[in-house]
C-alpha cells in the first residue's frame, strides 16, 4: 500500500518538472521571438552630419579681382616720321617733371624754319616800302588827278552858267526884233557847247574821284593783305620753333620710366610710346556688382593679396565710380551691372608692379566672437520666412528650433539667439528629415569647417 503510494507520487513529480521544463522553454522561445519582433520593428535612425554651434570671428565681404594701377599714367606717343638721334633713360628709372628722355632728329625743322625767318624779312621790307614810298606816290598822283578835274569841273560850270545867260538875252532881243535869227542861232550854238564841254568835266570828275577812291582802297587792302602774309609766316615760324622743342621728348610727371619703344638710330613705328608711370602710390582697381557697391564707403579699409605674393597688404577705398556699367559674366550668362572700386595699397613693397593681378576683400560687417553655424544647416520656412535649424539632443533626436540670425559670411552664418555654444544642429538636412526624427552621424564623420 505504501509502495503504490509512493510510485504515484513519483510519477506524478515526474510529470510536473516535464510540464515546467516545457513551459519554460515556450516561455523561453515566445520571449525571443518578442525580442526579435521588436528589434525587428525599431525605427533606424537617420544618418546625417552634426555639427557644434562655435564661438567665432565671423564677417559680411566680397572678393573681386583686378589689377594694380599707378596713381597716374603718361602716355607719350613717338613721331614715326623724326628719327630717335639719342635716349638718354632706360626702363624702370625714376624721373623728374621735364627731365628729356629722348631726342628726335630735328634737322628738317631746322632748314623749314631759316627759310621761313628769310620771308619773314622780305615781307616785312615789302610792307615797309609800300607804306613809306610806293604806296603815297600813288595816292598824291590820284589826288592831283581829282583836284585838277574838280577845278574843271567848276570853270564848265561857270561857262555854262554865263552862256545860258547869254542866249536867255538874246532870246529877249531876237523877240523885239533888236538881233537877227543867225546871231540867236549862234547863241544857241555856244550854249550847246558850253553845256557838253560842262558833261565832259563832270565824267572826268567822276571818273577821277572814282580812280580816287579805288587808289585808297587798293593801298589799304594791299597794306593789310602783305600784313596778314607777315602774320601766317610768323605762325609758322611758332609753329617749327614748337616742333623743334618737342623733339626733345621730356616727362610731363614725377616718375618711373616702365617702358620705352624703338631705338637709338631708328624711326618709331606706328604707335610706340614711352610709358610713365606716377608710383607715389598704387591702387587696385574692380568690377563690384551692384549689390556690393552699395555697401562700400569711402575711408573703409579692404584686404589685399597679390597672386604670387606671400605678403598680404591693406589698402582704403579712394573711388566709387557713378556709372554702372553692363559686364559679361565670367558663366557666359546675362551681363551683369557693376561699379569701379578703387583701393589703394598702403606701404606696397617694391615688388609691386603695375598690371599685377590681386585679390581684393571688403568687409561689410564684422564680429569678433559671435555664435556662428555653418551656413548649410540653417533654412528657411517658405511659408513664415522664419529660419531654423535641426538641433540634436542628449537622445540624439533632431528637433526644428527657430533661431535669429545676423552676420553672414561666406560659410558661417551668426546666431543672435535661439542657440548655445557647444549645441549640435543638422548639417545639411536632407529633405526627408521631419521633427523628431533619430539620427546618427554619418560614415563620413563630421565634415564641417571647424574641424578642417
Amino acid at each position: 500500500m505504501v509502495t503504490n503510494i509512493k510510485m504515484k507520487f513519483n510519477k506524478k513529480l515526474f510529470f510536473n518538472k516535464k510540464t515546467a521544463i516545457i513551459a519554460a522553454c515556450i516561455l523561453i522561445v515566445g520571449l525571443a521571438g518578442i525580442v526579435y519582433s521588436i528589434k525587428s520593428n525599431k525605427v533606424k535612425p537617420k544618418e546625417v552630419t552634426i555639427d557644434k554651434v562655435v564661438r567665432s570671428n565671423i564677417a559680411e565681404a566680397t572678393t573681386a579681382t583686378g589689377n594694380i594701377e599707378p596713381k597716374y599714367r603718361s602716355n607719350i606717343s613717338l613721331n614715326s616720321s623724326q628719327k630717335v638721334l639719342k635716349i638718354n633713360v632706360e626702363e624702370g628709372q625714376v624721373v623728374k617733371k621735364g627731365d628729356v628722355l629722348i631726342e628726335l632728329d630735328s634737322s628738317d625743322y631746322e632748314n623749314q624754319l631759316e627759310k621761313l625767318k628769310i620771308n619773314l624779312e622780305n615781307s616785312k621790307l615789302a610792307l615797309n616800302q609800300m607804306i613809306e614810298t610806293g604806296l603815297p606816290a600813288e595816292k598824291s598822283n590820284s589826288e592831283n588827278s581829282l583836284s585838277k578835274a574838280k577845278y574843271s569841273l567848276e570853270n564848265a560850270q561857270r561857262k555854262y552858267d554865263d552862256l545860258s545867260k547869254k542866249y536867255d538875252q538874246s532870246k529877249v532881243l531876237f523877240d523885239n526884233g533888236a538881233i537877227s535869227q543867225s546871231q540867236l542861232d549862234e547863241a544857241k550854238k555856244s550854249l550847246d557847247d558850253g553845256e557838253a564841254e560842262f558833261k565832259a568835266a563832270q565824267d572826268s570828275f567822276e571818273n577821277a574821284k572814282t580812280s580816287f577812291n579805288d587808289v585808297n582802297n587798293s593801298s589799304e587792302g594791299k597794306i593789310e593783305t602783305q600784313k596778314n602774309s607777315i602774320a601766317l609766316i610768323e605762325k609758322d615760324i611758332e609753329s617749327c620753333e614748337k616742333k623743334i622743342s618737342d623733339s626733345k621728348i621730356t616727362s610731363n610727371i614725377d616718375g618711373k620710366v616702365i617702358k620705352i619703344d624703338s631705338k637709338e638710330n631708328q624711326f618709331p613705328k606706328d604707335g610706340d610710346q614711352i610709358i610713365i608711370d606716377d608710383v607715389s602710390e598704387y591702387k587696385v582697381v574692380v568690377d563690384l556688382k551692384q549689390y556690393d557697391a552699395l555697401k562700400v564707403e569711402k575711408g573703409k579699409k579692404a584686404n589685399i593679396n597679390i597672386k604670387g605674393d606671400k605678403d598680404s597688404y591693406t589698402g582704403t577705398v579712394t573711388e566709387i565710380g557713378e556709372l554702372a556699367e553692363a559686364k559679361t559674366s565670367a558663366s557666359g550668362g546675362d551681363d551683369e551691372y557693376k561699379v569701379k572700386v578703387s583701393v589703394v595699397i598702403d606701404e606696397p613693397k617694391e615688388e609691386v608692379k603695375s598690371g599685377y593681378e590681386a585679390e581684393v576683400e571688403f568687409i561689410f560687417k564684422e564680429d569678433t566672437n559671435s555664435l556662428a553655424v555653418r551656413f548649410d544647416g540653417v533654412k528657411e520656412d517658405k511659408a513664415t520666412g522664419e529660419k531654423y535649424v535641426y538641433a540634436v539632443d542628449s537622445n540624439n533626436n533632431a528637433y526644428k528650433r527657430k533661431i535669429q540670425t545676423g552676420i553672414e559670411s561666406e560659410y558661417y552664418t551668426e546666431i543672435t539667439s535661439g542657440l548655445e555654444e557647444g549645441d549640435k544642429y543638422v548639417l545639411n538636412p536632407p529633405e526627408s528629415l521631419v521633427d523628431g526624427d533619430l539620427v546618427i552621424e554619418g560614415a563620413s564623420g563630421n565634415t564641417s569647417a571647424n574641424e578642417k
